[in-house]
């Protein structure tokens, strides 16, 4: 391999925006009013992931509420991805 070559990571980059690590704090709000406490991991103008307790990545629902604790700032998101405690979320974008 010559000293330029970047070796094969086998993972490719399919975001369209760049992500910015964080350490958020949170909780994932569902309909029935439910919350489920995370941390915010990265996150993009277009999404985030989420780091949860235990097995809450497996409970929160498919679309709800991101909640940031010191922000009070809340977003709709929909699951693209689940591992293990961590989730990837999608912000919806409201429709006018």
């Amino acid at each position: 391999m010559s000293r330029n070559a970047t070796p094969f990571s086998g993972h490719a980059e399919r975001r369209a925006t760049p992500r910015k690590p964080t350490a958020l704090l949170a909780f994932a709000l569902n309909s029935d009013g439910v919350r489920f406490p995370c941390q915010v991991r990265n996150i993009s103008d277009r999404g985030a992931m989420l780091e949860f307790l235990g097995q809450h990545a497996t409970m929160v629902e498919n679309a709800f509420d991101l909640v940031l604790a010191d922000a009070k700032v809340r977003y709709a998101v929909k699951v693209i991805w689940r591992k293990e405690r961590t989730t990837g979320v999608q912000f919806c974008l409201e429709q006018e």
